[in-house]
């Protein structure tokens, strides 16, 4: 066997010397999560859900209907600002407000007495966290220029 049986990593088609694999993971997740996060649907999405949810009456483990209101009508305005494409201040907007909801509501919903309801108000704040977090933290870095 000779000495020369190892490939050397393969370059980037932009010429660098950094090899294409370190990228693959930042474009597999740009092809997954870069429609939807520059989409204004999941956002309202998670507006109509918070709005549906304004209709029942506190109980044990809901969050107080103020912050569903309030939060539904914050998610409906970072979807409007993702509509008119400005997709680095509505994922901004959706990323912040979710994760504030995040902080004031996720351990109530998750101690006993749970309710249903509450935690899929928190998933699917997490979920918008994590697709417009994305967008905000990881994929527009390359866009700045």
């Amino acid at each position: 066997m000779s000495s020369n049986s190892t490939a050397p990593a393969p370059v980037s088609a932009s010429g660098s010397d950094t090899p294409a694999s370190s990228n693959s993971s930042t474009v597999s997740l740009a092809s997954v999560v870069r429609p939807w996060s520059q989409s204004p649907v999941p956002t309202w999405a998670l507006s109509g859900l918070f709005f549906a949810t304004s209709v029942i009456p506190p109980r044990p483990g809901l969050p107080p209907i103020v912050h569903r209101l309030g939060f539904g009508a914050i998610f409906a305005g970072a979807g409007y600002v993702l509509s008119t494409g400005d997709t680095r201040n509505g994922s901004g907007i959706a990323t912040a407000w979710s994760l504030m909801y995040l902080f004031l509501n996720s351990r109530k919903s998750l101690q006993p007495p749970r309710h249903p309801i509450s935690l899929a108000l928190t998933a699917a704040t997490v979920a918008s966290s994590t697709i417009y977090g994305s967008e905000y933290f990881v994929l527009q870095d390359g866009d700045d220029s």
